[in-house]
């Protein structure tokens, strides 16, 4: 690649970083109320944390762990501060394509999280305990917005 090619996606790297900061980031999904908050927290806490955290470096918390995260979710071993980055991020938006329920049972192996060779897949038990956590949450979101 010539130098110029690479000090032009530099710059252009550094100006699209320089935009979406002062634009105040990605758009916050997060729109509940502290009560239900603090709830959902303690029930991703017992529910849903330890598969996160399962298999360790292999699991998807070891996997998405900055700074080496792979793919758009990025964790950082911290449960309240992953809790609340996967909801103002959108993970737990029903029927979204890129939501941790979509990736974790997608038919594409491409999508499919954890990728193949990668981990075991998660159990149909498991997948309803996220299932059911994500429309909780939605119905949570919806209180606040309908407010």
């Amino acid at each position: 690649m010539s130098k110029k090619r690479m000090l032009f996606g530099l710059l252009a790297y550094a100006v699209c970083s320089l935009a979406v900061a002062l634009a105040g980031g990605a758009p916050n999904f997060d729109h509940l109320k502290d009560a239900d908050r603090k709830a959902m927290q303690e029930r991703f806490a017992k529910e849903l944390w330890p598969l996160l955290e399962r298999n360790g470096k292999e699991g998807c918390i070891g996997c998405h762990a900055l700074p080496k995260t792979a793919g758009q979710m990025k964790t950082t071993g911290n449960l309240e501060k992953d809790f609340r980055m996967l909801v103002q991020a959108g993970f737990f938006i029903p029927g979204d394509s890129g939501s941790m329920l979509a990736h974790i049972t997608s038919k594409d192996r491409k999508k499919r999280m954890p990728p193949p060779g990668k981990g075991d897949p998660w159990s149909k038990e498991e997948i309803e305990v996220l299932s059911k956590f994500v429309a909780d949450l939605e119905e949570k979101q919806q209180k606040k917005t309908k407010s």
